[in-house]
C-alpha cells in the first residue's frame, strides 16, 4: 500500500496526464494519491477533482507557499507506510508503483529514489547527456553516502520521514536534497538507501533551454548542492522569506 504526495501550483496545463499516468499502473495493491493546492489561482484543482471518480484522489491545501511546505502537509496526510512524491508536471512510467512496492519487499530498504527522464527533450539536455549524468550522479551520491533525491521520483518508509523530521520547510529550494542527507543520518546499521532504475518517470523539461532562467535555475542548483552536501550549510538565501 502507496501514499503518492504530488505538490502543484499553477499546473492546469499538466497535471492531467500527471493523473493520467495513474489510471495505467500495474500495480495490483492498494494506493492513494494525495494533491496539495499550494495557493493555484488556475483550474488546477477542477482538473483534479475531475478525476474523483476514477482514481483515490484527496485533495488539500497548504496556505505556506513552497514546495517543502506543500511536501510536508502531504506526507503528513498519508494513510500507508510507503510514501512516493512526485510532481504535477511529471508522467509516471506504468510500473512505477510496482516497482516501489517490489522493491520495498527487500529487507532493510529504508528508500528508494529512480530514474529521471524527461519528455520532449530539448537540444540542452542532449547536449548534456543529462539522463544518464543524473543517473550516475544518483548512484555514486548514494554510495557515498551523500544521498540525493530528485523531487519528483524518490519513495520512503514513513517512519523513516518522520524519524528524519520530515521536510525542511524554511528552504525555498533542495528540500529534496537535504531530506536524503538527513534520512541518510537518521539510518539504522541494517537500513539502506537504494536506487531502483526500473522506478521511471518523465518530467517536463520546460526548464531547460538557453535562456537566462534556466542560467539561474542552475546555478543556485549548484549552489544549493555545494552548501548543503559538502559544508553542511543552509545560508539565508536558500530559505523562504519568512524565514
Amino acid at each position: 500500500m502507496i501514499s503518492v504526495v504530488i505538490p502543484f501550483y499553477n499546473e492546469a496545463d499538466e497535471i492531467l496526464s500527471c493523473l493520467e499516468a495513474f489510471t495505467r499502473q500495474t500495480y495490483r495493491g492498494n494506493f492513494e494519491l494525495i494533491l496539495v493546492d499550494n495557493g493555484s489561482t488556475d483550474d488546477s484543482a477542477t482538473h483534479v477533482k475531475s478525476f474523483s471518480s476514477t482514481l483515490p484522489v484527496r485533495l488539500i491545501h497548504e496556505a505556506k507557499r513552497g514546495v517543502a511546505a506543500a511536501s510536508q502537509a502531504g506526507f503528513e496526510a498519508a494513510r500507508y507506510a510507503i510514501i512516493a512524491r512526485t510532481d504535477a508536471d511529471t508522467v509516471v512510467d506504468a510500473d512505477w508503483l510496482k516497482a516501489i512496492g517490489y522493491r520495498f519487499q527487500e529487507e532493510g530498504v529504508a528508500a528508494l529514489c529512480g530514474h529521471v527522464g524527461f519528455r520532449e527533450t530539448t537540444l540542452l539536455q542532449r547536449w548534456l547527456f543529462l539522463e544518464p549524468l543524473i543517473e550516475f550522479h544518483q548512484r555514486l551520491h548514494i554510495r557515498i553516502r551523500k544521498p540525493h533525491f530528485w523531487g519528483f521520483n524518490f519513495a520512503v518508509r514513513k517512519e523513516i520521514f518522520f524519524r528524519a523530521r520530515g521536510f525542511n520547510t524554511r528552504l525555498r529550494l533542495a528540500e529534496d536534497l537535504d531530506l536524503g542527507l538527513r534520512i541518510q543520518q537518521a539510518l539504522r546499521p541494517e537500513e539502506r538507501i537504494v536506487y531502483a532504475p526500473e522506478m521511471k518517470v518523465y518530467s517536463s523539461s520546460r526548464r531547460y533551454g538557453l535562456k537566462r532562467s534556466w542560467l539561474r535555475y542552475t546555478i543556485d542548483g549548484y549552489r544549493a548542492y555545494f552548501q548543503r552536501v559538502w559544508l553542511g550549510r543552509i545560508p539565508p538565501w536558500m530559505c523562504t522569506q519568512d524565514y
